[in-house]
């Protein structure tokens, strides 16, 4: 009994700790300047909806959110499309020097993108495609390949082999095993890497930052900086743009929570 309860109240602590800076974000979007220095968890006296409206107008949140929006579904959607095929690859075939490129893949891992974001700027100058969309949705996918990879290849080499060679015998391409039989086997992982991705981009913010000057073709998490002056911020309107990015972000994982464990849980238990 004494064992459980201390692993209750670590477990209730722990959600303190996690739930605290959110709550801190909401309650602050809600106040007046002059109100936030009288504590960070002390109720509004009046609600000030209207931070909201600054930063959804005023700060152009709602091209911004539109932009974040197409960048996430145009990274997730090849980055998965893409790291299926390259985990097939390496989860069934054999090849001279396939070890070696796997290895050479997952150093995408190793390397940070504050050492990649300069040689990117550079790269999407001489195609032309700064300040656009596609200087963030290109790099972005390129960057998500190597945990991708790694990640579904994991998930197939699960699979046993038997359901593969019986769809061989049957006939069936190797295309047609990949996405009529491995594919749909693998959904728990296939959403789990969905959702890291998701998150992964819509959190992104020293990439557009760098590639994209017109503010046209920025994020929800640089147009945080709209607010921010050199000597002064507005903290509640700041505040009240953080609720707008996070906010998307806790709905859909309260969604897909169940699957992403799922996918976490057999993900971890290799056949």
């Amino acid at each position: 009994m004494i064992k459980r309860s201390l692993i209750y109240l670590l477990l209730a602590i722990g959600v303190v700790i996690a739930v605290a800076p959110f709550v801190v974000t909401i309650l602050s979007s809600l106040k007046t300047s002059i109100e936030l220095v009288t504590g960070v968890f002390a109720l509004p006296k009046d609600a000030q909806w209207q931070n909201y409206r600054t930063a959804w107008v005023d700060g152009h949140f709602d091209r911004l959110f539109l932009n974040s929006l197409v960048v996430a579904i145009g990274v997730v959607v090849p980055s998965i499309f893409l790291s299926a095929m390259t985990g097939y690859a390496f989860a069934r075939f054999r090849f001279r020097g396939s070890n070696a490129l796997f290895a050479y893949l997952l150093f995408g891992l190793i390397v940070p993108l504050q050492a990649l974001v300069i040689p990117l700027f550079y790269l999407m100058r001489s195609l032309h495609l700064l300040d656009s969309l596609w200087a963030l949705i290109l790099p972005q996918i390129g960057l998500s390949l190597s945990f991708g990879t790694l990640l579904m290849r994991e998930a197939f080499r699960t699979i046993p082999r038997e359901i593969v060679e019986a769809s061989i015998v049957d006939g069936a391409s190797s295309w047609k095993t990949l996405w009529g039989i491995m594919f749909p086997l693998s959904r728990p992982i296939v959403g789990t890497l969905a959702l890291m991705f998701f998150i992964w981009t819509w959190n992104e913010f020293l990439l557009p930052l760098i590639v994209n000057i017109d503010p046209k073709y920025q994020t929800l998490p640089v147009g945080l900086l709209y607010f921010q002056q050199r000597w002064t911020s507005n903290v509640p309107v700041i505040a009240a743009g953080s609720t707008i990015i996070f906010l998307p972000l806790t709905i859909v994982f309260l969604l897909f929570q169940r699957q992403l464990i799922r996918g976490i849980t057999s993900g971890a238990v290799k056949g």
